[in-house]
């Protein structure tokens, strides 16, 4: 399975190419261009999880390139790598969401270990924000079946809400105990509520709160076995924590 999608920014065909060729050893697709201008590009064109970036190569000047990513990418983590390190670009560099600065030739492992730690942490940040819109909308489907009971009568298309909504929280639960064991980094079945501790994870505990508050208002409006069930679930999951 593929580890990530790397994007290396390096104006030396050496050092590109082989770096290139060392994360596709190690299971990443990495893409190489050679100045600022055509990176930022690939970056609004296609979808990454890492930039690599030099820090003197053309489109690069003060950091140009890794400021604008930071504008506008969406929380992609960029690795900055140098032959020419100093304090004033290594100071610059943690004023910015840079993952690492590194200097070159870089120490392997190092890199490595650099690169997996944010690719990991960024693919669970987009899953976590995918989570929470799920959470939003199954919110909001609860919100507009319970208008249209009290407009229309009883059996006015709860069927196709409920199917819908059931299946987008449940979904939700998935997503989190898939993200948990992406953290723990092995394949071992880890629970949710793991998650739901973690500093950020407190958002998505709250939407799992709110949807569980929902539920109760309209329980008397939609006498339904599935959903008492589903209520008791989310009850658990937030119980544990």
């Amino acid at each position: 399975m593929e580890m990530g999608r790397i994007l290396l920014a390096d104006d030396e065909p050496t050092f590109a190419t082989s770096t290139a060729e060392l994360l596709r050893l190690e299971g990443y697709a990495c893409e190489t261009v050679s100045n600022g201008e055509d990176a930022l590009q690939r970056v609004r064109q296609e979808s990454f999880d890492l930039l690599i970036a030099d820090l003197e190569m053309p489109g690069n000047a003060n950091l140009a390139l890794v400021r604008q990513i930071a504008s506008e990418s969406g929380g992609l983590p960029v690795i900055v790598i140098t032959g020419y390190p100093s304090v004033r670009s290594a100071v610059a560099c943690i004023e910015l969401p840079v993952s690492a600065y590194l200097t070159k030739p870089p120490d392997i492992p190092e890199l490595l270990a650099k690169v997996k730690s944010s690719v990991t942490r960024f693919r669970s940040y987009q899953a976590m924000q995918r989570i929470e819109q799920r959470l939003a909308a199954s919110r909001q489907e609860y919100t507009e079946l319970a208008a249209v009971r009290e407009l229309a009568g009883a059996g006015a298309g709860a069927d196709v809400f409920l199917s819908l909504t059931l299946r987008n929280v449940m979904g939700s639960l998935t997503d989190l105990q898939e993200i948990g064991r992406a953290l723990a980094g092995n394949p071992v079945e880890c629970h949710a509520c793991t998650l739901l501790n973690c500093p950020r994870g407190a958002q998505l505990r709250n939407a799992v709160q709110r949807t569980v508050d929902v539920l109760e208002e309209t329980r008397r409006s939609f006498k339904s076995k599935e959903l008492a069930e589903l209520r008791r679930q989310l009850e658990l999951l937030l119980a544990t924590n």
